[in-house]
């Protein structure tokens, strides 16, 4: 993707380039939601697009492991809105883990579904998403950039 000319977009919501810190002709990685490609549905992807999407978020979640200091990665994907997907959107989280950062390990899956509650209830089409700044997001997608240089 040329990141000059390239609209990013997660459903029905515009993505800010500066948010974006990897992005390959299929798929793309942001700060704040990571999401990865513009599908609803995981069964709706191409077999390019399925591979380039698990090729990125291994990349992505290699670096970011590093990046954070962790010695594992949990890969979630809520693929529809019985499952927890609260934009219709096909997208990947790339939670970097340490040792006891959940007292159960699957309780992360738990504050997964808290934080989508969260952002369904924050989310409205017609406004733009508050929850950081795009400074602030911004900031945060510069540093993960420098990890792919």
């Amino acid at each position: 993707m040329d990141a000059e000319t390239t609209t990013y977009m997660f459903g029905p919501y515009k993505i800010d380039r500066s948010e974006v810190f990897y992005s390959t002709p299929l798929s793309y990685a942001m700060v704040n939601l990571r999401p990865l490609l513009p599908v609803k549905r995981f069964i709706d992807l191409s077999a390019d697009e399925t591979s380039d999407l698990w090729l990125t978020a291994k990349e992505v979640g290699g670096h970011l492991e590093r990046y954070h200091g962790a010695s594992s990665l949990t890969f979630a994907i809520q693929d529809g809105p019985q499952a927890g997907q609260t934009v219709p959107h096909v997208h990947i989280h790339i939670l970097p883990r340490k040792k006891g950062d959940f007292e159960k390990n699957d309780e992360i899956y738990e504050a997964i579904d808290e934080k989508e509650k969260d952002l369904k209830e924050k989310l409205d089409l017609d406004k733009e998403r508050k929850d950081r700044t795009s400074e602030e997001m911004a900031r945060e997608a510069e540093e993960y950039q420098a990890l792919f240089s």
